[in-house]
């Protein structure tokens, strides 16, 4: 393997977790004898383990039963400089697992920024169309809101700020217990067992509740966890976030290329059968076009497989309570459309440079590409917290618009650039709802909504693609999004070796739908094995 690269990149996080470089230490460590690991799924969990067990000496197989590496991260290009990201899109600066993997690929000077949002995107909202930075006169008047609410610069914002007031009541060991799994007093057994919508009706109101959910796209998600949030606004996901330039990809691409000799394409699981008291696995496979089923045992096994696809696998000499976590996991859907455009007009005729315009149509969120943004530092995003005077990073959820980046004179002079919009980002219902038609009618229902605030989009159009997690075969769901009480239920047991069996994935995390969570989930399943 390859020489390791001087860790760069973000201050440590402050979320409670076991940094980077103490579980890479450990894992050294404790890495005793030779092993032989067989890794089902070429995802972000895998590949790392795999290139983590490599450089450890250690003999490993990856099994894929799709022709791709790089799972959930999957970035579509046009041609060019137009792309969309149809999976993992954003890193925020406190995910240093993610920031160790792309520093070791080399992808460093590949950072840009990612802009959530700005002044200049638009708002469509109850049948009201307005900037951003608009909303608190054309926007809010179509709600009853108290002078407060009306006082704060977005929805997201309001969410946020009401977040705080909770997160101030809790002690350092009740948020550690929380990224613990654990609900070990009264008030974090009435947290985890509330779900978002309760949360927000009995903290703010109805009013404020669809406030909230228009702007932040998450009234789809009424009967999820209040905890998942909680989570996600201690670690501050929604500030000075990044992306990679050319496409979040090239990290798992990268990833691949350390471990590709060691992987093998189109080959299905179609049963495991775990022996533990013979130490053994032994993995049924037969290939995706056709063949024969071939099985091997194997002393150690690393599933990565989603427990939404595992579900139809065959399973013996599991757990119950294992079984049970992979029966009653929620996955979240999520579906995407990415729109090829001969010229980024958005950008000459609106001044819109990142960021996303938010709509209560199905569509959602579109985001407007990160590649070539003018060249100027972003502004750092803090909140000022809700009861004490110290400063909050918010969550992706949360974050209120930015200044717009201003135009370069010169760009008025250029000629069109090509480039993509993600026409869409929907969650569950709303994904459920626009997956159902076909790639075209995707599109074309896209196209149309767009068109309320963006009239000229139908003659730039080139091009389309989409993509609906729930249906795709190897995934069965874009990421883990849990109801209340389940993750304190089911996360121990998920995550729970059994035998000579190990498991990672988002899924097997407290930071489910980040890389970051595949990630922790992956270097814990490393330490795993290796010190057995």
């Amino acid at each position: 393997m390859a020489s390791r690269k001087k860790t760069q990149g973000p201050p440590a996080p402050t979320y409670p977790h076991v940094p980077v470089g103490v579980q890479l230490e450990r894992i050294k460590k404790a890495n005793h004898g030779r092993k032989r690991v067989v890794i089902l799924g070429s995802g972000m969990a895998g590949m790392v383990a795999a290139y983590e067990l490599l450089s450890l000496g250690h003999k490993v197989e990856i099994i894929e039963a799709s022709r791709r590496a790089g799972g959930r991260v999957r970035t579509h290009h046009f041609g060019g400089p137009s792309y969309v990201e149809l999976g993992a899109m954003r890193v925020p600066p406190s995910h240093d697992y993610t920031h160790y993997y792309i520093t070791q690929m080399g992808l460093d000077p590949k950072l840009i920024p990612f802009i959530n949002s700005t002044n200049k995107n638009f708002l469509d909202i109850r049948g009201t169309v307005a900037r951003a930075g608009d909303a608190q006169s054309k926007i809010y008047p179509l709600y009853k809101l108290s002078k407060w609410v009306q006082s704060q610069p977005s929805g997201g914002q309001v969410f946020g700020l009401l977040m705080d007031a909770l997160i101030n009541v809790l002690t350092e060991e009740q948020q550690a217990a929380m990224f613990a799994g654990v609900d070990n007093d009264i008030l974090l057994q009435l947290i985890s067992g509330q779900s978002l919508g309760d949360f927000l009706l009995a903290n703010a109101g109805r009013e404020v509740r669809d406030l909230i959910g228009a702007f932040t796209s998450l009234e789809v998600w009424w009967d999820k966890a209040i905890s998942m949030y909680l989570r996600d606004e201690i670690v501050g996901t929604g500030s000075n976030l990044q992306t990679l330039d050319g496409g979040m990809s090239q990290l798992p691409d990268a990833v691949f290329a350390k471990v590709k000799k060691v992987v093998t394409f189109g080959r299905e699981v179609m049963a495991i059968r775990n022996r533990p008291d013979e130490k053994k696995v032994t993995v049924v496979t037969r290939p995706t076009d056709g063949g024969a089923a071939e099985e091997g045992t194997y002393d150690y096994v690393l599933c990565t497989i989603p427990f939404s696809v595992l579900r139809r696998i065959e399973l013996t000499g599991f757990s119950v309570d294992k079984m049970a976590a992979i029966t009653q996991m929620t996955y979240a859907n999520a579906t995407k459309v990415g729109l090829d455009c001969r010229d980024r007009f958005w950008e000459t005729k609106y001044g819109i440079f990142g960021g996303a315009s938010i709509s209560d149509l199905v569509q959602r969120q579109t985001y407007y590409p990160m590649n070539d943004l003018p060249a100027q530092p972003q502004p750092q995003v803090l909140r000022a917290s809700f009861h004490r005077s110290g400063e909050r990073r918010p969550s992706i959820h949360t974050t209120a618009p930015q200044t717009a980046p201003k135009m370069p004179s010169a760009l008025k002079q250029q000629g069109p650039r090509r480039g993509a919009l993600l026409g869409a980002y929907c969650w569950d219902s709303d994904a459920r709802r626009l997956g159902a038609m076909s790639d075209d009618g995707r599109a074309d229902a896209v196209v149309r909504n767009i068109s309320r605030y963006h009239p000229e989009l139908p003659k730039y159009v080139t091009g389309h693609a989409s993509i609906d997690w729930e249906e795709d075969r190897w995934h069965g769901g874009a990421f883990v999004m849990l109801q209340p009480r389940e993750l304190e239920l089911y996360y121990h047991p998920a995550i729970r070796p059994e035998g000579r069996l190990f498991f990672a994935g988002e899924h097997c995390s407290v930071d489910q739908g980040w890389i970051q969570g595949a990630l922790i989930a992956s270097l814990r399943a490393v330490l795993e094995i290796v010190s057995v």
